[in-house]
């Protein structure tokens, strides 16, 4: 018999644009060294040659922070590694392996008048000093004990090293190493502190402000000293968040742009402006999950960066759109789907923009009503949507999500798509400090949320178990609450049958079925030994004359027997499943990675 598995290839080949730095050498020779995930290359900006560099011991993973040492060498760090580039050498020439315990090393960069390197790292919010002389990296101070971000980093000519860290308060730590002291400078309400070495010489700091978005300060021997924000000195970092580049070109020359998934590099000489094409091997680009659109094709996008694609199934195959199909698309993913007629609705991440796809129409990047599709609304409330709900009265589209970085709990929003408009409903209207990661409807239009307690934007979580509640869809408002699985953090996602009963799993893969007509929960299983949990990874079809559910895990295909509610195994998987889950003709369709696979649930389907 046919392997009922195929790997369709990868849609998306594409690597998001991350730090970078301008390297000068004792001589004066200068290189740009753009960081992406798994490599850097290293681009001579007066030939335009680029080499690419892969990281040590094979790792693949994300970069967060760069810098350029006063030495011309490039720093950078990601997952577990601390690593030192020669870029005119073209390789690597130390890397560390500091702290064990910290996901991610380098979340920040900064080096003092000695040419000692300093670095954050992430959850912990540590401060790690390298001496390159010596070859040795060591823990000085964990930065703040409650907060996990310290994204900006400063060396001062005081000795001082200072950080701003975020997200649940905004606070700038200084730290002296020679005396060990720790001072907390400032602290305020949500957001974060920033610090950053101006081209003088000084550490700057500010402060988010309501009134007049930043207050700014000077920092000297652990202490600020206010200033006006017209007088700060510009940094030696130029951009945003992690697509920020250290220092710049001498003289007239400077980088105005760098954009990997574009494949291009922008100079600028003063008078007019150059594109240096990037030649670099990307990875294949890790796939987001994926939904079953009006017209029959499979739509998705890929994950950091967001490039569209779509697959017609015995068709035109995989047709990627590109990074620019999407309004702000940037480095995120659509996360979820709903459709209402022949529109396709997508909540994306980060942002939590609303998006939507006339299929009816070809897509069209035009600025404008023209485009297609186009963004209709955006809310830091639902900044990392999790799940879309198509109602069945015909013009609603629900969805959720967690909050913004600093934020405890999600919002739920509510479109109705004649008008376009959308209504928010907190999570205090909801399940207080809870965000809602799913959603089902009953017969009768009311909605069923399933939340999680979690809080990936760098709060502390408040709600201590993840619930299921009922939001009475004429009121508008909650009418009950439960707890399915007493514990449980996290209920990823869930689906309704006919008799008004929640199908859900947890974030530990344990399936249950709770009875919301009885509101007590009917069957429980521990489904761990087929993998993790995949979003989305619960489906209903049609499957030998009648609806059946069928679920994803990273390790295998299952499904719910109607009778027993047992979970029974189809298929394990060739490859861990990352991204789910869509059906067409009797075949299931689900991302690996970067790859996308097919299943043939029913057999004789092609």
């Amino acid at each position: 018999m046919a392997d009922p598995f195929i790997c369709l290839g990868t849609p998306v080949r594409a690597d998001e644009t991350r730090s970078a730095a301008v390297c000068t050498s004792a001589d004066g020779k200068q290189l740009v060294v753009l960081a992406a995930r798994g490599y850097v290359v290293i681009v001579d900006p007066e030939t335009g040659s680029c080499r690419q560099t892969a990281f040590p011991e094979g790792l693949i993973d994300y970069p967060f922070g760069s810098m350029a040492t006063s030495s011309g060498l490039f720093i950078t760090g990601a997952g577990p590694l601390l690593m030192v580039l020669d870029p005119f050498l073209g390789q690597f020439i130390r890397w560390f392996r500091p702290a064990p315990e910290e996901e991610i090393i380098g979340m920040a960069f900064a080096e003092d008048r000695e040419g000692i390197v300093y670095a954050t790292t992430y959850p912990g919010c540590k401060l790690l000093r390298l001496e390159l002389s010596q070859g040795k990296v060591e823990e000085l101070v964990q930065l703040d004990p409650l907060q996990k971000y310290a994204m900006t980093l400063a060396a001062g000519e005081d000795g001082w090293i200072y950080a701003g860290i975020g997200t649940q308060t905004a606070v700038v730590a200084g730290f002296e190493p020679r005396s060990g002291a720790l001072r907390k400078v400032f602290a305020a309400g949500r957001g974060a502190g920033e610090v950053h070495l101006g081209e003088d010489g000084r550490v700057y700091a500010a402060l988010p402000a309501a009134e007049s978005g930043r207050r700014w300060f000077r920092m000297a021997r652990g202490e600020a000293v206010p200033m006006e924000g017209s007088a700060v000195a510009p940094s030696l970092y130029f951009g945003t968040g992690y697509n920020k580049l250290h220092r710049n070109l001498s003289g007239r020359r400077r980088v105005m742009q760098y954009q990997l998934a574009e494949g291009e590099l922008v100079l600028s000489d003063g008078e007019s402006e150059t594109a240096v094409p990037l030649r670099y091997e990307g990875n294949g680009t890790a796939l987001s999950p994926m939904f079953l659109g009006p017209d029959g094709r499979i739509y998705g996008t890929s994950n950091h960066p967001l490039h569209l694609y779509s697959y017609e199934p015995g068709a035109a195959g995989v047709v990627t759109y590109g990074g620019k199909a999407v309004e702000k698309g940037g480095g995120g993913n659509i996360c979820a789907y709903a459709s209402q007629g022949e529109l396709l609705f997508g909540a994306a991440y980060a942002g939590g923009h609303l998006h939507v796809l006339d299929t009816t129409k070809p897509l069209a990047g035009e600025t404008g009503g023209s485009r297609n599709p186009r963004l209709l609304y955006s809310d830091e409330r639902i900044h990392r949507s999790r799940c879309m709900l198509t109602h069945p009265d015909g013009e609603h589209v629900l969805y959720g999500g967690f909050p913004g970085y600093g934020m405890v709990g999600g919002a739920l929003g509510v479109l109705h798509v004649p008008t376009e408009s959308v209504t928010v409903y907190e999570h205090h209207e909801l399940c207080p400090y809870q965000s809602t990661l799913g959603l089902a409807a009953l017969s009768c239009g009311d909605v069923i949320g399933a939340t999680s307690v979690e809080t990936p934007g760098g709060a502390e979580p408040i709600a201590k178990q993840a619930e299921l509640y009922r939001f009475d869809w004429k009121s508008r408002a909650v009418s009950a609450r439960w707890v399915p699985v007493p514990g449980a953090k996290e209920i990823s996602m869930i689906a309704v049958d006919s008799m008004e009963r929640i199908h859900g799993l947890t974030s530990d893969s344990i399936y249950f079925v709770f009875d919301t007509v009885r509101g007590e929960p009917v069957y429980q299983q521990d489904l761990s030994a087929w993998g993790q949990v995949v979003r989305h990874g619960l489906i209903w079809i049609e499957r030998q004359g009648r609806l059946s559910l069928i679920g994803l895990l990273s390790g295998a295909v299952f499904e719910v027997d109607p009778n027993t509610y047992r979970a029974g195994l189809l298929a394990t998987l060739p490859k861990p499943a990352t991204s789910g889950i869509a059906y067409k003709d009797g075949l299931l369709y689900f991302g690996c990675g970067c790859e996308l696979w097919m299943y043939r649930l029913v057999e004789g389907s092609v």
